[in-house]
């Protein structure tokens, strides 16, 4: 198939995929949830939050269009804050860290679930060492893509339970915006790289992969949330 209908195929494909439509996501926004099952999400969610640049870093050098760098600065400007490191995206998820009383020395503390480091780990050595074009298909569908999905579920919880302002959940409302924009980013590029059905295989491992790992780590903290906390 050509690579605008291989590439919706692909998006429709991950929008039914278990980790976009994971339990864990469907009970953070509908049960009534405590400040502390939030809190656990929030701080085993900021370690992936705070690395995902590395894997675009990882990626860029690899990609031989001589336009990569240029699309790739339309995402960097937004996940380093243009103009102000105070709009970087881990800034802006701190700001969520702080309207859940979190204090500044639990960020650094946290035991990571099982789960969260097989998910980094796994994403750093595969932006580094896989086909740039598995790679591509990491950080665009299987992330920009897939995102706003999942986003909508976690917003929705926090605004059932939590007394909030807006500013304090813009990390979570801003990608829901801007990862559309940026998966039609990667889209660009991808495109021109998935016109024969060994690539388009190649991109389609790359983001079921990560997608696996998303649904392990979302199964990571359906325990730790609901089960867990339920039971101490």
């Amino acid at each position: 198939m050509d690579a605008q209908t291989f590439l919706r195929s692909l998006e429709e494909e991950i929008l039914q995929h278990d980790a976009v439509q994971h339990p864990f996501l469907k009970r953070f926004a509908s049960d009534t949830l405590s400040l502390k099952q939030i809190q656990i999400f929030g701080l085993q969610h900021y370690q992936l939050v705070k690395i995902f640049v590395n894997y675009m870093t990882n990626l860029l050098p690899r990609i031989p269009d001589e336009d990569a760098a240029e699309l790739f600065r339309e995402v960097f400007d937004d996940e380093f804050g243009q103009h102000t490191i105070f709009r970087s995206h881990p800034s802006l998820y701190r700001n969520f860290l702080k309207g859940l009383g979190l204090p500044e020395e639990s960020w650094g503390r946290v035991k990571f679930l099982p789960e969260t480091t097989q998910y980094l780990e796994a994403h750093l050595e595969l932006t580094r060492e896989a086909d740039f074009i598995y790679g591509l298909g990491i950080v665009g569908p299987a992330h920009e893509f897939a995102i706003p999905t999942m986003f909508n579920d976690l917003i929705t919880g926090f605004k059932n339970n939590l007394a909030v302002d807006d500013e304090d959940i813009e990390y979570f409302t801003c990608h829901v915006v801007q990862d559309e924009e940026h998966a039609l980013v990667f889209n660009k590029l991808i495109t021109r790289h998935v016109e024969t059905e060994a690539n388009q295989k190649l991109l389609r491992d790359g983001a079921m992969t990560c997608l696996a790992y998303r649904k392990t780590f979302w199964d990571g903290l359906q325990r730790a949330v609901f089960e867990e906390t339920i039971s101490s």
